[in-house]
Order: C-alpha cells, then structure tokens, then sequence
C-alpha cells in the first residue's frame, strides 16, 4: 500500500469512526459503563475498520472548517444510531426498574463504583437478559451491518440537511414514546401481581389491624416481584426476541432522517 493510500484508509477509519464510536459508546450490548472507555473507544474503531471497504472512496479533499463540520454532522448521525438502538435494552432494563420500585426493593439500591449511578437488582437482570438475547440473534454482526448500510445511504461526505437535526429530534423524542409503552408492556404481569398483593394486603389489614403488615408484606411483596419476573421469563424472551426483529427497522428510520 503505498503513503497516499495508507493516509486515505487512516483518513476514512477517522471520520467513519466519528459515527461508529457513539454506537459502540452508547449501546449496552458493548459493554456500557462497565466497561472502561479506552475499550469502548476500540470497539468503535474496530467498527469504523471493518466498513472500510464502504469508506473507501468517501473521503474529501477540503479545508479544515469543512472536515470539522463534517465530523459534527457524524457525531450526530452517530448518537442518532446508538440512541435509538439503545432504546430496546433501556426498555427492558426500565421493566426490571418498575417492578423493583413496587416491590419495595429500590430502598436497598447502592451506588455503582463503576457507572456512579444507582443499582436496580431486576433491572440488571432484565438488561442482561436482553444483551443475552441480543448476542444469540447475532446483534453485534447486523450492528456492523446497518453501520455500513449507513455509510452507503448517508455517505461521509454528503452534505447535512438542516432539517436532519429537527427529523433526528422528533425520532428520538417517538423512539423514547415507545420505549416507554414497552417498558409497561414487559412489565406488566410483575405490577399487576404487585397491585393485587397491596390490595390483598389492604383488606388483610382492615379485618386484622393488629397484624404489621409492614413487616409481614415488605418480604412477601420483594419475594412475589421476583417470583413474577421468573415467571414472565419465558414470555420476556418471546417479547425481546420480536422486539429485536422490530429493531433493524427503526435504525433504519434512524438513517433515513439524515438522507
């Protein structure tokens, strides 16, 4: 490879990267903040190399003030992507997040050293569930995939269309609609078993007021929440898996707004 072609490949792996990296940044599958940034900062750059091929030729010849507009309008494309195909774990972790809260186990959330945010016990078990199913349907191979779809319908070096920003807005603001009507939909045999428990509780506490239902039903309601996800399992996974199906769709929504 002589100098000239080598600065072109190192060329396009830098701009492509501009879009691959908040992808690989910002979707749970690679990692999230448990993983420390100089490898998630990797895993986007090994990205932007394995569409390599699709960027080759998409380099322009232009100043400085055009190659830093350029990279600004990836970073966007780029958060664009990875926002909204972080939706669906967020979805699912939120479930998990729900049925803690209502089961009374949120008091006993302790601060992540890692992520310095708090901890959801059924919401990790509910986002770790979904990176599972993600990895068994080959996720990681159609994030590479659409990526280099991307670069072929939006090039590098197209020129960005102001209204892209306002469609990219309104898509996130729709995308976070469904995310959280999805959220209730996982999980909602886990609250409504919830409601039922309080109002049972309730009446309980009517007929015999000398029981301590606090202490009697704080146990019973955290053991019936995780109960009820174990459960819902099975039909977590038959949801996650059309949802998954779903999800190629909307990165594509995703793309289209920046053509």
């Amino acid at each position: 490879m002589t100098p000239d072609a080598l600065e072109q490949a190192a060329l396009a792996v830098g701009l492509g990267a501009a879009r691959a990296l908040p992808v690989a940044w910002m979707l749970p599958a690679f990692g999230g903040p448990h993983v420390p940034g100089q490898v998630r900062v990797a895993l986007g750059l090994a990205l932007a190399v394995l569409c390599l091929p699709v960027l080759t030729g998409q380099v322009p010849h232009a100043g400085p003030l055009v190659w830093i507009l350029l990279l600004g309008r990836e970073v966007a494309v780029g958060v664009t992507l990875g926002f909204v195909g972080s939706l669906v774990f967020r979805a699912a972790e939120m479930a998990g997040r729900l049925t803690d809260i209502l089961r009374g186990a949120n008091l006993a959330e302790v601060l992540n050293p890692t992520s310095d945010e708090r901890t959801s016990p059924l919401g990790d078990v509910t986002l770790l569930l979904a990176v599972v199913i993600f990895l068994e349907l080959g996720g990681l191979g159609h994030v590479a995939a659409a990526l280099a779809r991307s670069y072929e319908a939006v090039p590098v070096a197209a020129s960005a269309r102001p209204a892209g920003f306002a469609q990219a807005a309104g898509l996130a603001v729709a995308a976070s609609a469904q995310m959280l009507e999805a959220a209730l939909g996982l999980a909602a045999p886990a609250l409504v078993a919830l409601l039922l428990a309080d109002l049972a509780l309730g009446a309980v506490g009517r007929a015999a007021p000398q029981i301590p239902l606090y202490f009697v039903g704080m146990p019973l309601k955290a053991l019936l929440g995780v109960g009820a996800l174990l459960v819902a399992v099975g039909a977590l996974d038959q949801t996650l898996t059309a949802g998954f199906r779903g999800w190629a769709g909307l990165l594509a929504r995703a793309v289209e707004v920046w053509r």
